[in-house]
C-alpha cells in the first residue's frame, strides 16, 4: 500500500492510497438458468417491475440484462443503470464492465452509463448549463447549508420570526440540522414554502410557519449568492433531483433528445428510492419506454435518509406500458444464497412485515446445503465475545473458511465497534472495518485530530479530560506509566513553589505552554511536549491571513511524524501492519473531506470544519479508496452489509432497546409528520411506533440474510431490565441456547488431536 499526498498549495492536492495490482473482489456469482431470471434478460419492450427476495439474483439478472442487450448489438452507451449510492453504483458498474468484457472477449472502450439519481441529475444540469454558456451547478455540501441556514438564524428578525419556546434552541447546530432534514425532505416529496405554509394553517403549527417563511428567505439568499458571483448554482442532492425534472418537463426538446439517448434505463434497490427519484424516473423513462427495476421492500433501510418502499407497490399503475396497460411483474423466487434452513428462519422475520408476501417464499437452490441458525444469549458482553472469537476461529482452522469470507453485524459500530474489535484482535482474529462504515469523527486515527484542532482553536475545551485522551493518542504516545510520572513531576515542581493546584490543571497548562516543563524528566515530559507542540503548531497555522483547514491540518500531520511511523508499520504486515492501514485510510479520508470542504466554502474557518465533522452521527456515502489489507474478518453495520454475502455471518448485540430501538425519532420540527402527510397517511404515535418497528425488523432482515451457510445471531441477558435479548430472536429461532461454558481454546496441539479425530471417525 502507498500513501500519495502533497502539501496544501503545491502541484499535487491530492490525498489517495494506491492499490497494489491484482486487488479487488470480483464477489460471487449466481446462476442465471431460473425461468423468471430469463424472462427478465429476454424483455425489451416497456416498463419491467422485478421483486426478488435476498439472495434471488436481481443485480446479476440486472447485469446479465445489460450484457444481453450489448451482445445484440445495443449500443453500450445507450443503457442506463441506476442504483440507491455511489459505492454501490461503483460496484455495479465493475461488474457491469467486467461482464461485458467476457462478452466482447476483450475489455470494451464503449461502457453503459452507470449513476446514482443525484449524479445522473448532476451530469444532466452540468451538459445544459455549458450548452447555454452558464457556469456549471455544484452540489451544496451538508456543511455550507448548515453555514447558510445558522447565518440566517442568527439575526435578529429571525429570531423573533419563531415560536417563543424554540428562540433558545435556533443558534444550535441541531437545530440547523433539523431545519435542514425538514427542507430536504419537503423538497423531496415536492413540497415548496406556499405548500408548506399551508399545512402550517391546517395543522396550526407556528413552527412550520415560521419555517415556511424561511424556507422562501433562503431560497432567496442562495439565488442571490448565485447573482453576486459567489458562485455557480449550488444544489443539494434532493434539490439536484427536482431541478433535473424541471429542466426536462420545462424543455421538451431536451426531454425528447434525453429519452432518444437510452434505449434502456434499469434501476436497482427501487424500494430505496424517494418521490423525487421516482418523478424524475417518470420524466426520463416513463411513457411506455423500455424500464427494469429491480425492489425487495422488505430490504428498504434507508427511510430515514427519505427512501419510501411504497414507490415499489405503485410502480405497475404509474409507469404503464405504451398501451396504457399496467407495469408487468416478475417475481423471483429461487433463492441461490442459502438453504432451506435458513430460508425457514428468516421466513419466519419476513411475515412480520406488512405489504405483500408472495416474494418472501423462496426455495432454495437445489445445491444449496441446508445451512446452519445459532441464537444464543450470554450471561455478559466478555463472554458474547469470547464466544464470537471461538466461532469465528473454528470456522477458520476446522472447517477451511477464509477470513474474508465472516462478517460480523452490529447496530452501531460507534457503540460496539471498539470493544469488538479488541475482543478479537487478542484472539489473533484479523479485523477490518472499512472507513465507510464509520462517522469520521469516530475513526480512531482522525478523533485525536480532529480533538487537537478544538482544543487548540477553543482553549476553553482543552480540560483534564481532553489532556488525558491528547496524551495517549498517537500524537503523544504516552502510557499511563508515563501520565503518571508526569503528573508526579508537576506536582513535585508545584509543591515546591508553594501552588497547591490539582495535578489536572498542572497538565492543562503543562500542554497549553509546554515551557512548564523544562524541568520535569524528559522521559515522562517527551508526549506532553509533542502534543504543546502541535497546538501551537495549529494556532500559528491556522492565524495565519488566508489559512484553510487544509493548511492547519498538513501543518499538524506533517510535524505529528505519524506518516512516516505508521508506513513503517504498515510495511510489516500482520496485525499491527493492518491497523496501521486502516489509521492511514482514515487520515487519507479525513484530509479529503477538508479539500471538498475548502473547495465549496473558500472563506470558511477551521472550527466551521470541526463543527460540520463531528456533527456527523452517520457514515457518509464515501467513495474515498482505502488501502488493501488481505484477509480480514468484517466488521460492519447493517446499513453498509446491504448487497453484500458471507459464508458465515454474526449479528451480534441484538438487543431490545438498541435494536430494534423504538425511541420515537420525532424531530423537533417534525419532519416525520411532513412525510406523512405528503404519503396520505395521517399517523399517531402508535402508528409511528410500528412504522418504526417495520423499519427496525426490515434492517435485522438485512443482517440476518447476508449469509450463505452459518448464521450466528447472539444477545446478552443480565437479568435487568437494560440487557434484554430482543424479541427479534423468538422471530428468527424456535430454539434460543443459554449461555454455554466457555469455549476450550483452539490451540495447536488440540486442533492436531481434533483433526486426527476426525480422520479416524466411522464413515
Amino acid at each position: 500500500m502507498t500513501i500519495a499526498t502533497a502539501a496544501p498549495g503545491s502541484a499535487r492536492r491530492d490525498y489517495r492510497l494506491v492499490r497494489p495490482a491484482g486487488a479487488g473482489d470480483a464477489g460471487p456469482s449466481t446462476p442465471l438458468d431460473d425461468p423468471g431470471q430469463r424472462s427478465v434478460i429476454a424483455h425489451v419492450d416497456g416498463p419491467l417491475l422485478v421483486i426478488g427476495g435476498p439472495g434471488t439474483g436481481k443485480t446479476s439478472t440486472l447485469v446479465e440484462s445489460v450484457a444481453t442487450r450489448v451482445a445484440e448489438g445495443a449500443d453500450p452507451e445507450g443503457l442506463l443503470a441506476i442504483t440507491y449510492s455511489r459505492r454501490g453504483a461503483l460496484r455495479l458498474r465493475d461488474r457491469i464492465e467486467a461482464r461485458l468484457g467476457v462478452v466482447a472477449g476483450r475489455p470494451t472502450t464503449a461502457e453503459p452509463m452507470v449513476r446514482t439519481f443525484p449524479g445522473y441529475a448532476f451530469g444532466l444540469l452540468r451538459r445544459a448549463a455549458t450548452l447555454a454558456g452558464d457556469a456549471p451547478p455544484r452540489l451544496l455540501t451538508a456543511a455550507e447549508a448548515d453555514l447558510v441556514i445558522r447565518e440566517l438564524l442568527d439575526s435578529e428578525e429571525e429570531q423573533n420570526a419563531w415560536p417563543e419556546t424554540l428562540r433558545p434552541a435556533l443558534r444550535t447546530r441541531a437545530f440547523a440540522t433539523e431545519l435542514r432534514d425538514l427542507l430536504l425532505r419537503a423538497v423531496e416529496r415536492g413540497i415548496g414554502p406556499s405548500e408548506l405554509a399551508a399545512h402550517a394553517r391546517a395543522l396550526r403549527r407556528p413552527d412550520w410557519w415560521a419555517a415556511a417563511r424561511f424556507y422562501r428567505q433562503y431560497r432567496q439568499v442562495l439565488a442571490l449568492r448565485d447573482a453576486a458571483g459567489l458562485g455557480s448554482v449550488g444544489y443539494d442532492g434532493a434539490e439536484l433531483v427536482r431541478a433535473a425534472t424541471a429542466l426536462l418537463l420545462d424543455d421538451p426538446e431536451l426531454l425528447a433528445a434525453e429519452r432518444r439517448r437510452f434505449t434502456a434505463v434499469y434501476v436497482d434497490e427501487f424500494a430505496d428510492t424517494d418521490p423525487a427519484h421516482r418523478d424524475l424516473l417518470a420524466a426520463l423513462a416513463g411513457g411506455g419506454k423500455n424500464l427494469v427495476v429491480f425492489a425487495d421492500p422488505d430490504s428498504s433501510t434507508f427511510v430515514f435518509r427519505g427512501a419510501d418502499p411504497s414507490g415499489v407497490a405503485d410502480f405497475p399503475h404509474r409507469f404503464r406500458s405504451a398501451a396504457g396497460a399496467n407495469a408487468p411483474t416478475v417475481t423471483l423466487t429461487r433463492s441461490f444464497r442459502c438453504g432451506a434452513e435458513m430460508l425457514a428462519a428468516t421466513r419466519r422475520v419476513a411475515v412480520r412485515l406488512r405489504g405483500p408476501s408472495r416474494h418472501r417464499v423462496l426455495a432454495p437452490s437445489p445445491s444449496a446445503a441446508p445451512g446452519t441458525v445459532e441464537v444464543r444469549v450470554f450471561r455478559s458482553a466478555t463472554t458474547e465475545s469470547a464466544y464470537l472469537a471461538h466461532r469465528l476461529r473454528e470456522a477458520h482452522l476446522l472447517h477451511g473458511l477464509s477470513w474474508s469470507d465472516m462478517a460480523v453485524i452490529v447496530r452501531s459500530t460507534v457503540r460496539q465497534l471498539a470493544p469488538l474489535r479488541r475482543a478479537l484482535q487478542q484472539a489473533g482474529i484479523p479485523t477490518m472495518t472499512a472507513a465507510d462504515d464509520l462517522p469520521l469523527q469516530a475513526q480512531a486515527a482522525v478523533a485525536p485530530l480532529l480533538l487537537l484542532l478544538r482544543c487548540a482553536l477553543q482553549p476553553e475545551r482543552l480540560d483534564e479530560e481532553a489532556a488525558v485522551a491528547l496524551l495517549h493518542s498517537p500524537l503523544g504516545g504516552a502510557d499511563p506509566l508515563a501520565e503518571r510520572r508526569l503528573r508526579q513531576g508537576l506536582r513535585t515542581l508545584a509543591f515546591a513553589a508553594g501552588d497547591r493546584r490539582p495535578s489536572g490543571v498542572l497538565l492543562v497548562e503543562a500542554l497549553q505552554d509546554p515551557i512548564e516543563l523544562a524541568a520535569v524528566d524528559r522521559r515522562w515530559a517527551a508526549p506532553a511536549k509533542a502534543v504543546g507542540g502541535l497546538i501551537a503548531i495549529a494556532r500559528e497555522t491556522a492565524a495565519r491571513d488566508g489559512a484553510t483547514v487544509e493548511d492547519v491540518l498538513w501543518a499538524v500531520w506533517q510535524t505529528s511524524g505519524l506518516a512516516d511511523r505508521w508506513a513503517a508499520v504498515s510495511a510489516q504486515g500482520g496485525h499491527r501492519g493492518a491497523a496501521a492501514d486502516r489509521d492511514l485510510d482514515a487520515v487519507v479520508a479525513l484530509f479529503d473531506t477538508a479539500a471538498r470542504f475548502v473547495d465549496r466554502l473558500p472563506g470558511a474557518r477551521t472550527e466551521v470544519f470541526l463543527d460540520h465533522v463531528l456533527g456527523q452521527d452517520l457514515p457518509g456515502d464515501s467513495i474515498a479508496p482505502t488501502a488493501d489489507r488481505g484477509a480480514a474478518v468484517r466488521i460492519l453495520t447493517a446499513h453498509a452489509a446491504k448487497g453484500s454475502e458471507w459464508e458465515f455471518v454474526a449479528v451480534v448485540g441484538v438487543q431490545e432497546g438498541a435494536w430494534p430501538d423504538l425511541r420515537l425519532r420525532g424531530s423537533v420540527l417534525g419532519s416525520e409528520v411532513l412525510v406523512d402527510l405528503a404519503a396520505g397517511r395521517e399517523l399517531g404515535a402508535a402508528g409511528r411506533l410500528a412504522a418504526l418497528l417495520d423499519e427496525e425488523r426490515r434492517l435485522f432482515y438485512v443482517a440476518a440474510t447476508r449469509a450463505r451457510r452459518h448464521l450466528l445471531v447472539t444477545a446478552v441477558a443480565a437479568g435487568d431490565a437494560e440487557e434484554q435479548p430482543s424479541r427479534f430472536l423468538t422471530e428468527l429461532a424456535d430454539k434460543i441456547q443459554a449461555e454455554v461454558a466457555p469455549p476450550r481454546a483452539l490451540t495447536l496441539p488440540a486442533l492436531v488431536a481434533e483433526l486426527r479425530g476426525a480422520v479416524t471417525a466411522p464413515g
